[in-house]
């Protein structure tokens, strides 16, 4: 269950975006290590909102505004959302379209980062965020997400995952890439979709990486160490699971199983 401070953050937020958009804002699904376990008061909290496909621009611009506001009374590092049409979160596919997608925190310029979809492409890491939602995603409002989300294929998902690798290697502290790595892992060899620090917990057990690599990340991840870039046998771990994903996603075919 997610931690109370977010649930009760995410509630009053997604009544806020019904009132912006006079009841267009149908559902909002928590998703990230606060639906997946795992998080923490440095964590974004991560919530995907769906809304009427008819949603004209000016409640768009209404419900930016809220989401954008509410960093003040945000419980983790900062809010990262989507908001999507019903027709695009019920038949997800390339190019990942989205309505509105909202990022808070002290990183950003101002505290806030709005995007409207109308001024782009589309967003891939809307592929996880729905493949989350439909797994462990929680309801903060509307019918449970597998109602309203439609499936991600698993060879979808695991080509997306080694591109998060190649990612985080080159972007992200050494604890983010490993444990990703880690729970790819899992995701490859039992089909699930966890979060950081469960993967890198379940890597251990399994002997799936170097115990000392991932003792060191997750004393990172959890702030018992301080963050590093990455090692050469974080970056040798990262590139050789990478590789394995995308063997197995170019092995599978067209209609592999969706999660």
């Amino acid at each position: 269950m997610p931690p109370d401070s977010v649930l009760a953050y995410a509630a009053v937020l997604s009544e806020e975006l019904k009132r912006a958009s006079g009841g267009l804002v149908r559902a909002a699904y928590l998703h990230g290590s606060a639906a997946l376990g795992g998080w923490l008061p440095s964590s974004d909290v991560d919530i995907l909102f769906i809304a009427a496909d008819e949603i004209p621009a000016v409640k768009l611009d209404l419900v930016a505004r809220s989401l954008a506001d509410s960093r003040r009374a945000c419980p983790g590092r900062g809010l990262e959302c989507s908001v999507v049409s019903r027709s695009a979160a019920a038949a997800p596919r390339s190019p990942w379209p989205y309505l509105l997608h909202v990022v808070t925190g002290p990183a950003e310029p101002g505290g806030s980062r709005i995007i409207f979809g109308a001024d782009s492409p589309g967003d891939t890491d809307l592929l996880m965020h729905y493949a989350v939602c439909r797994a462990a995603g929680w309801p903060v409002s509307g019918p449970p997400p597998e109602q309203l989300i439609g499936p991600v294929t698993r060879q979808q998902i695991l080509a997306y995952l080694a591109g998060e690798l190649a990612w985080g290697l080159e972007h992200a502290p050494e604890a983010y890439a490993v444990l990703n790595g880690c729970r790819a892992l899992v995701f490859l060899s039992a089909g699930q979709l966890v979060s950081k620090v469960a993967g890198g917990e379940a890597a251990l057990r399994g002997g799936l990486a170097p115990a000392g690599l991932i003792q060191r990340a997750l004393a990172q991840q959890l702030g018992r160490a301080p963050e590093q870039q990455p090692g050469t046998d974080a970056a040798a771990f990262v590139l050789a699971t990478a590789a394995a994903l995308n063997d197995a996603a170019n092995g599978l075919g067209q209609n592999g199983n969706g999660r």
